[in-house]
């Protein structure tokens, strides 16, 4: 650039040539002082003060002075400067550098870019469209790609892993919510994950009046006003509800020991604390607004209505399963889905999240232990 500044644009030669006729200095002259008379002379470095003084510099003088400055023209100065090594002449060299590719502009990094290496260089890849998934490419070296579906070739890219399954078989889809992977169906196990059974209660009819399930201290399960197991649409809908013994894993009575804690989740999963569902609350913008993005969309099969806010944005899709009372009875199909928390209050009472249909909040409550629930989990 300060060579380009010096020259004209209108100049056709090389640029050898272009600073080369610059750079000879045909008459070099210096006005300045000798013995108190003002001269005009070359190189006033070189003249000495004391010997000199008063007197003319001569012609011959003055030539040897300009040879002296002018011996090396422009092109032989600046090269002696750059590496010896460099074996491609001044021209070949300035020109290298000016006509150099221009580097692009680095890319506004935003939310939901994806960054992959490929192999030799960092590869920016931006968000695809609604709707799509991200893919490996095919061929021996696959990268990320944007698509429209899923195929055994080219399979969906999930964050949190391929769909899990719980120990009778039943698969459950996952979703990533900030940094946490849950699972997007209620649980429907019927064993906890080293094969001890969970006690059932079907006792009670639709009503679900049963002095049985009030008075549990180990884990059970139950169905929604005691669908038919033949037709099970509720179950089919909704999955279990579950006591909090059987969230927690107690299955030989009500206290809490070390060898008397089994596992619900698949292996690997487990049931969100408190914590951990404040976790998840507070991705969402917390409580006040969390139910919205939580909730499933539609009234037709599953909510009896929807609230302002709701729009299922975080893929969680929870359903209105209702939930059991300490009595036994059964309530809020439809209008209420409540989910247990693996921490307890005190002897008689843990957390629960609760959704309802008229509202965008997610409420935490505390229930017996008796209570009938519904259970997501959460990957370790």
């Amino acid at each position: 650039s300060r060579f380009s500044t010096k020259l004209s644009g209108a100049d056709t030669v090389s640029l050898s040539a272009r600073i080369n006729a610059k750079a000879p200095i045909n008459n070099p002259t210096f006005t300045g002082t000798v013995g108190g008379i003002s001269k005009t002379m070359v190189d006033l470095g070189n003249v000495d003060n004391t010997s000199d003084a008063g007197k003319p510099i001569s012609t011959a003088t003055q030539t040897a002075l300009v040879n002296k400055v002018n011996v090396i023209d422009t092109s032989n100065m600046l090269s002696k400067y750059l590496r010896k090594t460099d074996t491609a002449s001044l021209s070949d060299r300035i020109n290298a550098k000016l006509s150099r590719s221009v580097i692009p502009e680095t890319p506004i990094i935003q939310r939901g870019h994806i960054m992959y290496w490929n192999g030799s260089s960092w590869v920016l890849l931006y968000p695809g469209a609604a709707g799509q998934v991200l893919k490996m490419s095919s061929g021996n070296d696959p990268v990320p790609v944007w698509g429209t579906d899923a195929t055994t070739s080219v399979p969906a890219f999930s964050p949190c892993g391929a769909p899990i399954s719980d120990i009778d078989g039943n698969v459950y889809n996952t979703v990533l919510i900030g940094a946490q992977c849950w699972t997007k169906e209620n649980l429907i196990v019927r064993r906890y994950n080293n094969g001890t059974s969970i006690l059932f209660d079907a006792i009670g009819g639709s009503g679900g009046s049963s002095s049985t399930w009030q008075n549990l201290t180990i884990g059970a399960h139950t169905i929604f006003a005691h669908d038919s197991l033949a037709t099970p649409s509720n179950l089919t809908k909704y999955g279990y509800l579950y006591n909090w013994y059987a969230a927690k894993g107690i299955s030989t009575g009500g206290t809490i020991l070390p060898n008397d804690t089994l596992r619900i989740c698949p292996t690997g999963w487990h049931v969100p604390t408190d914590t951990e569902w404040t976790t998840l609350t507070t991705e969402l913008g917390g409580e006040s607004v969390a139910g919205g993005k939580l909730k499933s969309i539609g009234t037709v099969s599953y909510w009896s209505s929807q609230s302002a806010g709701t729009d299922n944005s975080s893929g969680f899709s929870a359903l209105p399963g209702g939930f059991r009372l300490t009595d036994g009875s059964f309530n809020n199909l439809s209008n209420s889905a409540v989910f247990w928390r693996a921490t307890q209050v005190n002897n008689n009472l843990a957390w629960s999240s609760r959704l309802e249909h008229d509202s965008k909040n997610v409420s935490k409550d505390s229930y017996e232990k008796q209570y009938g629930a519904s259970i997501r989990c959460l990957k370790d």
